[in-house]
């Protein structure tokens, strides 16, 4: 039995990976930062090592010995509500480097190391959340070991923190929110996560899903989950961008998720159609 390594296990789509390599039949070594989430882990993983990837002085040469793959979904979470003062370069960079400077000195063998990147990130290199990812990706590239970076633009899971700002009525809109994306359901993202373990050579692979939708149909599909049908107001991307220096000094960690989606709703991310769910019907499930 093939043993995977799961970093980010806890998340949404951390969940949804150990899921699927269950299914698969693979022996499941899992990470947590507590001994609490080491519990909740231990019905979907067959090992769960307590350890925070951040700090390389926690992480024992056991939690890669004998691993054969290591899929990574490890990274800050993007929520506001999120209290933790962690930045991006700490989890999603320092973080995964860490995992695998470890394999290199105690899993020579490793046959692949797939790892769950951002979407158009090496378009922006100024902002925090993509140059973590981006650097990573390129540590891994040249890391010597089999590696498939799969880069989604967004997952539906994003979308159920939103959920009670929308039963508020509290949701604005950024700009007149015309660009588009194709969120893609983290079920299907794991299935290829766990399909790229036995496929041969190195590869990128950026996967939506089959609908593209404005920033402003986004909003207007959470409001009519949960039933509330209101007018949506704009907030200027002016008034937000004089706000981040002084957002900066308050809270680094806002300041960066913040920075993070102003970016995203100036551009399209419209990534190659590979899923076949609809947000739709994700959110309708799980209102």
């Amino acid at each position: 039995m093939r043993t995977v390594l799961v970093l980010g296990s806890t998340g949404s789509l951390g969940s949804c990976v150990l899921e699927v390599l269950r299914q698969h039949g693979y022996k499941i070594r899992a990470t947590a930062r507590t001994p609490l989430k080491a519990e909740q882990l231990k019905p979907w993983a067959h090992e769960v090592v307590v350890c925070d990837p951040t700090k390389a002085e926690t992480l024992p040469p056991a939690l890669v010995q004998g691993v054969d793959y290591i899929i990574s979904a490890l990274g800050k979470s993007l929520r506001l509500t999120d209290r933790s003062r962690t930045s991006f370069h700490e989890v999603d960079f320092k973080g995964n480097l860490n995992v695998l400077r470890l394999a290199q000195q105690h899993a020579p063998h490793l046959q692949k190391f797939v790892y769950v990147g951002a979407f158009s990130g090496e378009e922006c290199p100024h902002v925090a959340y993509f140059r973590a990812h981006e650097d990573f990706a390129q540590a891994l590239r040249q890391s010597g070991f089999a590696f498939s970076i799969i880069k989604p633009p967004a997952l539906f899971s994003a979308f159920l923190d939103l959920l009670p700002r929308a039963r508020d009525g509290k949701l604005s809109s950024l700009g007149d929110g015309d660009t588009i994306t194709n969120p893609i359901h983290e079920q299907e993202v794991a299935e290829v996560c766990v399909q790229a373990l036995t496929q041969p050579g190195n590869d990128t692979l950026e996967l939506g899903g089959p609908v593209a939708y404005t920033r402003l149909e986004l909003i207007q599909l959470l409001g009519k989950a949960v039933g509330k049908k209101h007018v949506i107001p704009s907030m200027p991307y002016w008034l937000v961008q004089a706000f981040l220096p002084l957002l900066r000094l308050f809270n680094r960690s806002w300041y960066e998720k913040v920075a993070f989606f102003v970016e995203v709703t100036k551009t399209d991310c419209v990534a190659p159609v590979k899923g076949r769910l609809r947000l739709e019907d994700y959110l309708a499930q799980h209102v």
